[in-house]
């Protein structure tokens, strides 16, 4: 099994939607998972095996097999309201997001970019939230895909397979 991070920004234009069962082929731009330490804590960023980019030109590596499990990964962010200036005279407000630390939260979820759940979307997990009040925001998925099969790479260290 592979552990694959993938990020909203990368999914949010032109990622195409996948549910568990699902094969996928995944260009990657790392195996290191080094830079989510910050996002997951050093555990969880242990646990991932590559980090997924469709936006770069070249793929030195993939991943390819059957989506076996994703999981959502959401923390609290606080929406703080800045002044910034422009220039001599120019000031205008700019909205920054500081994340609340300990708050990263994983979910089991069905998939990537399927269509919104009309339970969760009542729920409103992911509404706009007031300036200085916490609100739960997506940092990204954690995928587990199945390399077997005649083209999977051999075990990389830290996967099981």
């Amino acid at each position: 099994m592979t552990r694959v991070w993938l990020t909203p920004w990368e999914w949010a234009c032109c990622g195409e939607p996948f549910a568990v069962g699902d094969e996928v082929n995944f260009g990657i731009r790392s195996r290191e998972a080094a830079l989510l330490v910050d996002t997951l804590g050093t555990e969880r960023a242990s646990s991932v095996d590559a980090l997924e980019s469709h936006h770069e030109h070249e793929y030195a590596d993939r991943v390819r097999g059957t989506v076996a499990a994703v999981q959502e990964v959401t923390h609290e962010v606080v929406e703080r309201k800045i002044q910034v200036s422009s220039g001599p005279g120019r000031v205008h407000e700019s909205v920054t997001f500081e994340p609340v630390p300990d708050t990263t939260r994983l979910q089991t979820v069905p998939g990537v970019r399927l269509p919104i759940d009309p339970e969760r979307a009542r729920r409103g997990e992911f509404e706009e939230g007031s300036a200085d009040r916490p609100r739960r925001s997506r940092v990204g998925w954690l995928v587990d895909v199945d390399e077997t099969g005649p083209d999977a790479p051999p075990n990389l260290p830290g996967t099981a397979g």
